[in-house]
């Protein structure tokens, strides 16, 4: 695991390892230090009348604690330069200034920023705006050895002090924080701070798949199972078994099943008049009853993940409402069956095997958006590098397109408040979550 502050990956495969969240403010508020608004947090004492914010200014975010001190348990992270409420002070241990508390039971240091006169800015980390998939722009690294630069300046002047910058390997992906430079030279700033040459980054392709509502993508024929082509090159045969194809189905479409059959031990699937595919082509949502955990009068909310399908299903009770392909891990690094519960939320978080020793090349991606873990280091997230959904390629996380991402972490219980990176969760509190089923499949087809 990881402690170099970039965090980032490798293309051609995905990994669960994570690392500490990315590290700038994107969109946020700026530090409020110096203006005419600010106002220092007292070392005792109760907070001054005017004070109606606190402006974080450390350049990753501050942590969150249950209480006013450092016995109390983590509740989450503060996004950088974010402008919180405030409500009262006190002192409380690791701390030189008092602890002020932000919401319930959720307190910062005083020591990592100021009070504001100012209200606190609304505005929620990571929103997704318009039709866009993801918050930010990503981009992967072209070549081995590429100089990821610690300064502005280092990175306009290409300097060659080993001081100056990091190396970072081919296919490394992250988020873009901003674009700087002048006089021809455009040079792109990752979350963690460092400069990269824009000649030396290609912008990640992301996949325009998504599921959608339930009853939607049963359309007019809500009596018969439906799914998506996960395969490519499927062909479209007039019955099973025929010799010659009529068409290709699209991959990543969805389509209705009518019937299925097997000859010479192959499955089929109808998906139209003389219209026939082979069934392991085909990823099937196939609904279930509910764990006896949820409470199905209360329309509890709880996500069904189907291994063998490669499929999830949001329900409320016992009602799907909303149905999607997801990448799982496969038979080297398996997504274990379980009821699990969601434990804590990030608006992203780094993941990678830089540390790992012996290898040839190493993965990184920094800024994974949307990750909810339920089972240790395992959890739904968003992908950026890939579109395979329907195909176990993960290392054990459940990878989902980045709309379908967005969707499950505004869907889900424990909101990030308006001004938190990330949140954890009490044990047993957090969204239902039930992994069942067995991929029968070659890892990473």
């Amino acid at each position: 695991m990881s402690n170099r502050k970039h965090g980032v990956g490798r293309t051609a495969w995905m990994g669960c390892v994570v690392i500490a969240a990315a590290t700038a403010s994107v969109g946020g508020v700026r530090s409020a230090r110096g203006t005419n608004t600010t106002i220092e947090v007292p070392r005792e004492g109760a907070l001054p009348d005017n004070a109606r914010s606190f402006w974080v200014s450390d350049s990753i975010g501050i942590t969150i604690m249950n209480g006013p001190g450092l016995e109390f348990g983590i509740g989450g992270r503060t996004a950088p330069a974010a402008q919180l409420p405030v409500y009262e002070s006190r002192r409380g241990r690791g701390c030189r200034h008092v602890w002020v508390r932000i919401g319930l039971d959720a307190w910062v240091c005083g020591d990592y920023g100021q009070l504001s006169q100012s209200e606190p800015n609304p505005r929620r980390y990571a929103d997704v705006g318009g039709a866009g998939a993801l918050p930010w722009e990503y981009v992967f690294v072209q070549r081995y050895h590429t100089h990821a630069y610690r300064t502005l300046q280092a990175a306009l002047s290409q300097s060659t002090n080993v001081e100056d910058f990091e190396e970072w390997e081919a296919n490394w992906g992250f988020a873009v924080r901003e674009m700087a430079g002048g006089g021809g030279q455009r040079v792109v700033r990752s979350f963690s701070g460092y400069f990269l040459r824009r000649s030396e980054v290609y912008g990640a392709s992301i996949s325009n798949f998504s599921g959608a509502p339930f009853q939607d993508l049963a359309g007019g024929e809500p009596n018969i199972p439906f799914g998506w082509i996960a395969g490519y090159f499927t062909r479209v045969f007039p019955a099973p078994g025929a010799r010659a194809a009529t068409e290709q189905a699209e991959r990543l479409s969805r389509v209705h099943v009518y019937a299925t059959t097997e000859l010479n031990g192959q499955q089929w699937a109808r998906i139209g008049e003389n219209r026939w595919v082979r069934a392991d082509k085909v990823r099937f949502i196939a609904p279930e009853p509910p764990p006896e955990l949820v409470n199905v009068g209360e329309r509890e909310r709880w996500i069904d993940v189907d291994l063998s399908s490669q499929t999830l299903l949001a329900y409320e009770g016992a009602t799907p409402v909303y149905a999607t392909m997801v990448s799982t891990g496969g038979e080297r690094f398996p997504t274990p069956a379980g009821v699990f519960r969601i434990n804590s939320r990030y608006a992203h978080k780094n993941m990678d095997n830089v540390e790992a020793r012996n290898l040839p090349n190493h993965f990184s991606f920094a800024d994974v958006p949307f990750v909810q873990f339920f089972d240790n280091d395992r959890g739904f997230h968003g992908v950026y590098w890939h579109d395979q959904f329907g195909v176990a390629r993960s290392h054990g996380c459940v990878n989902m397109a980045p709309r379908d991402a967005a969707w499950l972490f505004n869907w889900t219980s424990h909101p990030l408040p308006a001004g938190w990176q990330s949140r954890e969760i009490a044990a047993g509190q957090g969204t239902l979550v039930r992994v069942r089923g067995e991929y029968h499949g070659p890892w990473g087809r």
